[in-house]
C-alpha cells in the first residue's frame, strides 16, 4: 500500500512540474514536451528566451550589466552566419541547459555556452 502511494505521489509531482506554461514562463519548463510555439529565430527572439528561462534579466539600470537590450545589441553586431548559429543554439537548448551561475539577476555571461559560438 505504501509503495503504491509513493508511486502516485511521484507521478503527481512529475505532472505538476510539466505544465504547459512551464516553470519559469512561456512554456520554458526545462525538458518538458509541450505544444508551445517556438521563439522567432531572431536576435530578439533568442534574447526573449533567455529572459523567459530566467537566464538574464529583462532590464538593468547599470550599463555594465547584461540584460535583454545588451543581449540583442550583442547578437545584432555579429555577422549573419554567427548570429544564426547563436540563435539556433539558444532555440535548441532547454532552459536548464542555458542556466548559469548568478542567473537571472547577475548572470556569469561568459558561461552561457551558446554565446561563445563563432568566436574568433
Amino acid at each position: 500500500m505504501m509503495r503504491a502511494m509513493k508511486g502516485w505521489l511521484i507521478l503527481c509531482a512529475l505532472a505538476a512540474s510539466c505544465t504547459s506554461d512551464g516553470t519559469r514562463a512561456r512554456c520554458a519548463a526545462g525538458g518538458a514536451l509541450t505544444s508551445c510555439p517556438d521563439y522567432p529565430r531572431t536576435a530578439q527572439g533568442a534574447c526573449w528566451k533567455l529572459v523567459d528561462c530566467a537566464v538574464i534579466p529583462l532590464s538593468k539600470d547599470d550599463p555594465n550589466r547584461f540584460d535583454w537590450g545588451r543581449c540583442v545589441d550583442g547578437l545584432e553586431t555579429q555577422t549573419d552566419d554567427v548570429q544564426d548559429l547563436i540563435v539556433s543554439c539558444i532555440a535548441a537548448s532547454s532552459c536548464d541547459a542555458l542556466q548559469v551561475q548568478g542567473s537571472p539577476d547577475d548572470p556569469n555571461v561568459g558561461d552561457i555556452h551558446c554565446l561563445h559560438l563563432g568566436a574568433r
